[in-house]
């Protein structure tokens, strides 16, 4: 692989993933953020799934500069062992309670907005 990949944003969401990927982005670096991962989501699960190793996926980061929010901060480490020359950033919240809170905020919002029709019908 070529060594293309320069940071690895090893930060939870809700940790400043949105703010860092867009400082990135103004900063003239190719991003791939949670959203860019969903496109790559069949290989991330493939490899989770122990069905292949991780150069499949790896591959398809080839051209990226920077990864940051899930799957991939999870698997920072991952990462890393294929672009050993890139840098990794560790964004964290002030203490973990504050991001736990963050993190139900965040999931109780998205089960409001995102609720298949179906649910409306169960009591």
């Amino acid at each position: 692989l070529s060594n293309k990949m320069k940071i690895i944003c090893a930060g939870f969401p809700k940790t400043g993933t949105k703010s860092m990927a867009k400082a990135l982005r103004l900063l003239g670096y190719t991003v791939n953020d949670f959203e860019e991962h969903l496109e790559n989501i069949d290989e991330f699960l493939n490899f989770f799934d122990g069905e292949k190793d991780s150069t499949a996926l790896m591959s398809l980061h080839r051209n990226i500069d920077a990864v940051v929010d899930q799957p991939a901060c999870t698997m920072w480490h991952t990462f890393f062992q294929h672009y050993p020359d890139s840098k990794v950033i560790l964004m964290e919240r002030d203490s973990p309670e504050e991001w736990f809170a963050s993190f139900v905020k965040m999931i109780e919002r998205h089960e409001k907005l995102h609720k298949v029709w179906f649910e409306n019908y169960i009591s």
